[in-house]
């Protein structure tokens, strides 16, 4: 017995095709008004993959910020960057987060290689502090040494922000913090990458607004 098959109807291919392009049309348009980050922060800890939280479902609201200040000393201008991110199950952003991690860069004038050998105790000063609150109200910090380089950050770029005199900034980081009370035990950070094009926002919405 001959076999027939069916023939499709040019109309209604045509249909189908059109309503499948409008469909994918559709979708890219969804997905390009999806408000996108402006600012990222990752790295590895102990060489695991380490992200500040995210409040809620928003994907711009993640626990970190940067901040830019300066400070004058004999008449000559020191800017420096402080940069805060906060890891939590609750998405807490004080000094009871889970994980707290804090670096300063002082006398940021140019890109290049910054080698964090300051303390957390003297406010305009290179450091780098992690801190590790545990469930009992212990706690852990982590410091970067004084008599040598053990962290470093790499300012890559300044990226000007419109209408404003403020410049953002984009680098990354490296290096190992040693426990204040034991300094046989330590972290090591690595992989560190951090994009802040909008700075002086403490709201932690990292996208346009």
């Amino acid at each position: 017995m001959k076999k027939t098959f069916p023939v499709l109807n040019p109309y209604l291919l045509t249909l189908a095709l059109l309503a499948l392009l409008l469909s994918c049309q559709k979708e890219k348009v969804i997905q390009e008004q999806k408000p996108q980050p402006l600012n990222s922060f990752s790295m590895r800890l102990n060489g695991q993959v380490w992200q500040p939280s995210q409040i809620g479902k928003e994907v711009c609201m993640r626990t970190f910020h940067g901040a830019w200040s300066a400070v004058t000393e004999n008449s000559q201008q020191k800017p420096f960057y402080t940069i805060s991110a906060y890891k939590d199950p609750q998405a807490k952003v004080d000094y009871t987060s889970e994980n707290a991690f804090k670096f300063q860069i002082s006398n940021v004038k140019k890109t290049g290689l910054y080698e964090i050998k300051g303390s957390y105790t003297e406010d305009f000063s290179s450091y780098a502090l992690f801190t590790i609150n545990k469930p009992d109200g212990t706690y852990n910090r982590y410091v970067n040494k004084i008599t040598h380089g053990s962290f470093f950050v790499e300012v890559s770029e300044f990226i000007p922000t419109p209408a404003s005199e403020l410049s953002g900034i984009r680098g990354t980081f490296y290096g190992t913090l040693y426990n204040e009370k034991n300094p046989l035990d330590s972290l090591i950070f690595q992989g560190g990458e951090f994009t802040l094009k909008k700075i002086n926002w403490y709201n932690f919405n990292q996208c346009a607004q």
